[in-house]
């Protein structure tokens, strides 16, 4: 008795572990056939898409309004990667099939609802549907608790042009972020749509340092007329991170103007300002200035001292030479070293 029972019990258990076994490969198979299936309809979607900015064939439209109308999660993922191959004409009739098909109304509701992600992807897919609901929501998002979403927000609000301003709240999570390069990516935008709000907190000594300098390296990056004017404006400003920045943003500009000022930096009290003055020099590739950079090799900090002789390397055959003529008669001193160390990166760097 005791051992039928048993061998009903292992019967049992095996029995369930192959319905179990066969619920697993049934599940497997489903997800297998939906993948699969899914990346049919994909890639028939896409070829669709691409064919009809060719053609403009309106029954081919009504189809492709169908099929993102139905799926909208693969529509805006598909479409996202579409637009960046389509461009102009094109890219702005796809815009309107998937607004018509309701993407653009469903990117405007998950702006405000689930996870960072999905608001972040909002807020970037919202850039290829202009019109005043996206203009109303993104200024909403801009809002946003996250800053993520918030820049990304104000970033897309600027390149469809809106007119948004630095407002007091915006200023302020800009000043609190610790990633330069998130406040870099919010102001060059700005700078392409709305470089005079820009230019106003630029010149603002009540604003952050950290925003000012950031704001007039990315004017700079645009080339707008009046940016020799507006950087020297800023030349003699008492802060060290002004100087360093008016230094690094005429060696980007590059115009003869500024010459007396980056020849006036070389010798600034601050060894930052000093050692940025120098890149510059090296960067533009003013020779007459080859004499200065030579007494910045015994420059008291080590950073103006090794950025002075990559400065001279980058002057060529005049620099090269003058660095070797200085580890022939200096020898083993700080000078000499130095003049050594920076022959050897040049020479590996070859």
């Amino acid at each position: 008795m005791f051992l039928t029972l048993i061998w009903q019990i292992s019967v049992g258990l095996a029995a369930v572990s192959v319905v179990t076994m066969m619920g697993l490969i049934f599940v497997r198979l489903r997800d297998v056939s939906r993948v699969r299936n899914e990346a049919q309809r994909r890639e028939a979607l896409l070829a669709e898409m691409l064919e009809w900015t060719e053609t403009d064939d309106s029954g081919q439209a009504q189809t492709i309004t169908k099929a993102l109308a139905q799926d909208q999660t693969l529509g805006t993922n598909l479409l996202i990667e579409v637009f960046e191959i389509v461009r102009g004409e094109g890219q702005e009739r796809l815009a309107a099939l998937a607004e018509t098909a309701g993407i653009g109304d469903r990117l405007r509701r998950d702006l405000f609802s689930g996870a960072v992600r999905n608001r972040l992807a909002a807020a970037e897919g919202l850039a290829w549907f202009p019109s005043t609901a996206t203009s109303e929501a993104l200024g909403k998002a801009v809002l946003d608790p996250n800053d993520d979403v918030s820049f990304t927000a104000a970033t897309t609000l600027s390149a469809q042009g809106s007119d948004l301003m630095f407002d007091e709240a915006l200023i302020a999570r800009l000043a609190r972020v610790n990633s330069s390069r998130r406040i870099e990516r919010v102001l060059a935008q700005f700078a392409q749509t709305r470089p005079d709000a820009l230019l106003d907190l630029v010149v603002d000594p009540d604003r952050s340092l950290r925003i000012r300098t950031a704001g007039l390296d990315a004017l700079t990056q645009t080339g707008i007329e009046g940016m020799l004017e507006l950087i020297l404006s800023l030349e003699h400003a008492p802060s060290t991170d002004m100087r360093v920045a008016v230094a690094r943003n005429l060696g980007t500009l590059g115009h003869p103007e500024g010459h007396g000022t980056i020849a006036r930096y070389l010798s600034d009290e601050r060894w930052e300002v000093r050692c940025k003055a120098a890149e510059s020099v090296g960067r533009l590739g003013l020779i007459d200035l080859g004499p200065q950079l030579c007494d910045l090799l015994l420059d008291e900090n080590w950073w103006v001292r090794h950025r002075a002789g990559e400065a001279m390397a980058k002057l060529g055959d005049a620099g090269i030479s003058a660095l070797q003529e200085i580890v022939a008669l200096a020898g083993e001193t700080a000078l000499g070293h130095t003049a050594e160390h920076v022959l050897a990166e040049v020479k590996r760097s070859a």
